[in-house]
This record gives C-alpha cells, sequence and structure tokens, in this order.
C-alpha cells in the first residue's frame, strides 16, 4: 500500500483559506490550524451543560455498546474536554465514501492534535437526523465491474418523506432489499461476506433511518473511539431548548448580521452564495410531521400548525421542542451553543458558509472554533495503478479530459481517412450522374422517382461512413473500455470517486496512523 498527495485544481477562495491569507481568515474570527489559534481556542471556557451533553449521547449511544475508547472520550468531554467535529445527513448504508472520509479526518486531527499540542480532543460526528431531503440520502452509486459503468441503487425512489429522517421508521423488508443489490453488485467483497448477515440483523434490530446509520458507523468506528451525536434525539432537543428561544428572539439581528456578512464575504472573494435562503427566522418547525420553514410576515410566524404570535411559538417550543430543528444558518449557530469545539471541519462548501456567517457569531457573542476543510480520498486499487500506468495516465483535475483525448487518439490512428475522402467521392458522382439522369428531356414525370432514389443511395453511403467508424471502435474496444474504466472509477461524471460511491466499493481503511492531515487530495494505492 502506497498513501500519495497532490494539488488538486481548486478555486481561488480554496487556496486562499488553505495558505492562511489574512483577508481570508478574518471571516473566521483569525483562526487558522497552528499552535497560537489552538492555545487562544482551548483557553476558552467551557459550557455549563458540558456534563450533560456527554450524559445524553452516552445514553444515545449504550445501546450500540461502547467501546473502551469511546467511555474514555466521553469521560474526556465530561470533564470539559473540547471537540474536533463533523458532520453529515444519515446516507443509505453510510454512503456515499465522503462520510466516512470526513470521520477519518476528525480521527486523523485528533492523533494530530494529541502529538503536536499534547492535547487530547474528543472526536463527535453529528448525525444531522434533522434534515428532510430525502432524495439526497435515499440511494447510493456502485461500479459495475461486469458491465463497466456506474449504476444507482436507491431505497424507495418515489418515497416522500415530509418529515425529519430522524423520525422515519424505514421498511426494513425494502432495506433488505436494497442491502442484496448493493452487496451483489459491490462484488466478493471479503467485508461484505462477513459482514451481510450482521447488517441484516442491524436492519431488524433498529427502527428509524438515523438508527440504522449510527448502528453501521458505530460498528465500523467505535474501536477508535468516534462519538456520535444524534441530533434529533429528543433528549438534545429539550438541552437546546433555551438556545432555540435566544435564536427566536434575535432572528431579526441574526438575520441582518447574516444577510450583511455574507454580502461581504462574497464580494471579498468574488462568489456566489452558498447559502441560499429566504427565510427570516432560520429556524424549521414540524421535524415530526411536516418539516417546515419558520418565517415571520407582519409580526406574526408561519409554521407547521399555521400563524402563531410569538407567545404562541415560544409555547410551542416549551412544550415540544423536538418539533424545532435549525437551518443552514443557525446550524453551525447551534453547534458552537452545545459543544466546546477546538475544530469543524467540512466540505468546500460547508466551510465558504461558515465564512459568510462570521457576522452572525460576532452578533450572538459566540466565538468560532478553528474551522478546516475535510480531507479528499481517492482510492487506487491495483487494477486501476495498472491501467494508469498502461495508457500514461495521470490522476488529476484533467483525467476525464485526457482519457478522452486518449480514446480520440487511438480512434483516429486506427482510422483510415481515405475511406471516407472515397466515399465522399462516390456520393459527388452519383450527385452528378443523377443530375444527368434525372435532366434528360422527357423524363420530367419520372423526377421525383430518381430523386427518391438517389436519397436512398446517398443514406446507404451515409450508413455505410456510421459503420466504418463503429467497427474501428471495437477493434479498440478493450483499450476504449479500459479509458473509459479510468474515469468512471476515478472521477465519474467529473466529481471524485468519494463524492459517488458507495464506500463498500473499497477497503475499510483505518489505519489512521498513516494517513496526514493535509487539503491536498490523498491517493490510497494498491488495496
Amino acid at each position: 500500500m502506497e498513501i500519495e498527495c497532490l494539488n488538486y485544481t481548486q478555486d481561488d477562495f480554496t487556496h486562499r483559506f488553505a495558505g492562511g491569507d489574512g483577508q481570508t481568515l478574518s471571516f473566521y474570527q483569525n483562526l487558522t490550524y497552528d499552535e497560537k489559534s489552538i492555545k487562544k481556542v482551548m483557553d476558552r471556557p467551557s459550557h455549563p451543560h458540558t456534563g450533560k451533553l456527554a450524559d445524553i449521547m452516552a445514553e444515545g449511544m449504550a445501546p450500540y455498546g461502547l467501546s473502551d475508547k469511546q467511555e474514555d472520550n466521553l469521560r474526556r468531554l465530561r470533564e470539559g474536554a473540547r471537540v474536533i467535529v463533523g458532520g453529515q445527513q444519515a446516507g443509505l448504508f453510510m454512503g456515499p465514501s465522503m462520510i466516512m472520509h470526513k470521520m477519518l479526518t476528525l480521527l486523523v486531527l485528533v492523533e494530530e492534535v494529541k502529538k503536536n499540542y499534547n492535547y487530547q480532543a474528543v472526536p463527535v460526528f453529528w448525525i444531522a437526523g434533522e434534515d428532510h431531503d430525502f432524495e439526497e440520502v435515499n440511494h447510493t452509486h456502485i461500479y459495475d465491474r461486469t458491465h463497466r459503468r456506474r449504476r444507482k441503487i436507491s431505497y424507495k425512489p418515489n418515497l416522500t418523506v415530509p418529515m425529519s429522517l430522524g423520525f422515519y421508521r424505514y421498511d426494513q423488508s425494502a432495506m433488505k432489499d436494497t442491502l442484496d443489490r448493493i452487496v451483489e453488485e459491490c462484488g466478493d467483497s471479503g467485508y461484505l461476506k462477513e459482514k451481510k448477515s450482521e447488517i441484516e440483523t442491524m436492519i431488524e434490530q433498529n427502527e428509524y433511518w438515523t438508527e440504522l446509520f449510527h448502528a453501521l458507523v458505530h460498528d465500523v468506528f467505535a474501536d477508535a473511539g468516534l462519538l456520535i451525536f444524534n441530533s434529533h434525539d429528543e433528549a438534545v432537543r429539550k438541552l437546546e431548548a433555551p438556545m432555540f428561544k435566544k435564536m427566536i428572539e434575535n432572528h431579526e439581528a441574526i438575520d441582518a448580521a447574516f444577510r450583511q456578512g455574507q454580502r461581504e464575504f462574497i464580494e471579498a472573494h468574488d462568489l456566489s452564495p452558498t447559502i441560499d435562503t429566504e427565510t427570516n427566522v432560520h429556524l424549521f418547525t414540524g421535524s415530526r410531521t411536516t418539516r417546515t420553514l419558520l418565517d415571520q410576515q407582519d409580526g406574526s410566524y408561519l409554521a407547521d400548525k399555521g400563524t402563531l404570535s410569538k407567545d404562541a411559538l415560544l409555547e410551542y417550543l416549551e412544550q415540544d421542542p423536538a418539533s424545532f430543528s435549525n437551518n443552514v444558518v443557525t446550524r453551525p449557530l447551534m453547534q458552537e451553543m452545545l459543544f466546546n469545539t477546538l475544530i469543524f471541519t467540512g466540505g468546500g462548501a460547508e466551510v465558504k458558509y461558515w465564512g459568510e456567517l462570521h457576522k452572525v457569531f460576532e452578533v450572538m457573542d459566540i466565538d468560532m472554533p478553528i474551522v478546516l476543510k475535510r480531507m479528499e480520498i481517492i482510492h487506487e486499487d491495483m487494477r486501476l495503478n495498472k491501467l494508469l500506468d498502461k495508457y500514461g495516465i495521470k490522476v488529476s483535475e484533467n483525467l476525464a479530459t485526457d482519457s478522452e483525448t486518449k480514446k480520440q487518439n487511438l480512434i483516429e490512428s486506427a482510422t483510415d481517412t481515405t475511406f471516407f475522402d472515397e466515399v465522399d467521392s462516390i456520393a459527388d458522382h452519383l450527385d452528378t450522374d443523377y443530375s444527368r439522369l434525372k435532366d434528360k428531356e422527357g423524363r420530367e414525370a419520372h423526377r421525383d422517382l430518381i430523386e427518391a432514389n438517389l436519397k436512398v443511395h446517398k443514406k446507404q453511403l451515409s450508413y455505410l461512413k456510421r459503420r466504418y467508424q463503429l467497427e474501428v471502435k471495437r477493434t479498440l474496444r478493450k483499450e476504449l473500455n479500459d479509458l473509459e474504466e479510468i474515469s468512471e472509477r476515478l472521477m465519474p461524471g467529473g466529481s471524485l470517486q468519494e463524492r459517488i460511491y458507495h464506500p463498500w466499493m473499497f477497503p475499510i481503511y483505518l489505519e489512521v496512523g498513516r494517513l496526514a492531515y493535509t487539503t491536498q487530495l490523498t491517493i490510497i494505492k494498491g488495496i
């Protein structure tokens, strides 16, 4: 096994952010991944509710069986240890792979902070069970090695889930059928052969979508000490009720700060907005049934229960905090009001929207953590490694273009261009000969017949050219398929492999000590 890191084209903002550009870092309270910033964040006071939060998390994780490392990390959390946190929606059977790469990033950073700064931070993965974007998580993709193409596998693709995913009960039979299809398409992976019956048991033992996701993540990462936070947990919502109340009472200031801060951020970096929202309250209600974006109009609040006064809305919150949840603007605030965070790590878009929210943190008098871009990882097995060497292609942002260029060069080198010239010459002669045939005196009544016959012959000549091109490609079928496989497996549709494919297509890689945090693209080869 070999690990290689390489520069992968990113936008100007990401270069500036990763490079510690002063203007860019000013949108992140001038914090970066260095000793000075780490000491500054660690010196902050801990939230008074930290012990209660740790107890809630321990209770939520206990049914899955706590490992010794998880017990140790829960103890540290109770004592006020700072966390390194990242999160994601609960993808179908943990897919796509980037979800696991977020978790790996947390573990890598925990190890580095311990080694370089002598501090034992706690890794926390935030399951966004409050989200209701079912179409984003109800499917996954695998690479069909037999037919050498990408395939989409869905769980009930036509199903609409209006409530938060944390409250959605899945169909166990349909989930098992989906598992069968994924395992079948992923091939004879030793991991899957051993785990399939265990995963079926997980499907039977759990009831809700996020519970199953939790069980799967726990199975992989428990021994590494990863703590798993279910944001839709009703005990969590009770703990958050005063925080929701504070957000409601200050929603006008939050909204104004967001709009101003977003303008400043996008103008400074010449970007389009990452956050697109029309609400002015930035919370949802109705998480149990129909998740509805809360909005204020003419002094009243439009919620899932209809039009409410502010007092009625606060009473609703007091009676049923589990029905409330955050939108993209207030979720980072809630994270920092809950956790004593050292580092937050997210995808490129997440990093940008934290920058857009810098004024929101200011107006709410909340400190930001150190914000880092998560690691991006590509798995390059022995077959892909051999194909890349064979065709002289390198992994880069130009991989798809390079592969297509190689295909066109192969086709051109195997094509006899004089063949097309000769066919075109025949067509030209046909035009001349048929003109004489048609224009001869006395044949006026037969011109339509002659012209129709000419069209038949020219159509056959066009068909001949197309068939010739097809035959050329057939002689190159293996080479063209190889090049298509390179592109489709490493950068399907121009996206990084990890954003599309299910993690079971790749080895479950947990040798955290062999990875180092980087904003470069990490390539794991030879497994």
